[in-house]
């Protein structure tokens, strides 16, 4: 049996490779790649809930800083990451990703490219401890 707490925890830790042993192990079957990622997918919190959590985290660890969610809508520029802040001065552009199976798109990388050649940081995070290693890197 699969349970998604025990998913969402290992996710911190876990590499694919010891997602797909371990959801092997859970059902007692043998899957394929393919089969690891639908199950993933369909276990993991959606995009929001990591969103939620390093916002909450950059909140209550930078209080002084400047943070807002980026809205998204057809007057919005595509590729903006979801997070951003001003934390002592330096620009910091978050894109959240689902483990395993979130995906960068081709705007996303290049407005993140952007950010990095005006002088900014900009990167992908899952958890609050990837954007803590963003900010102190």
């Amino acid at each position: 049996m699969i349970n998604r707490n025990d998913i969402l925890n290992k996710s911190r830790v876990f590499s694919l490779d010891e997602m797909h042993a371990y959801l092997e192990e859970c059902t007692g079957h043998v899957i394929n790649a393919a089969q690891t990622l639908k199950v993933l997918r369909d276990a993991l919190p959606k995009e929001c809930y990591f969103q939620s959590a390093i916002l909450c985290w950059l909140k209550e660890n930078y209080p002084a800083a400047f943070v807002w969610k980026v809205q998204t809508g057809p007057y919005a520029r595509q590729g903006v990451p979801d997070i951003c802040a001003i934390i002592d001065g330096r620009f910091y552009g978050f894109e959240v990703k689902r483990p395993y199976v979130g995906r960068l798109s081709r705007i996303q990388q290049a407005t993140m490219d952007a950010i990095e050649k005006a002088g900014g940081r900009a990167g992908v995070v899952t958890w609050p401890e990837d954007a803590e290693r963003m900010i102190k890197g």
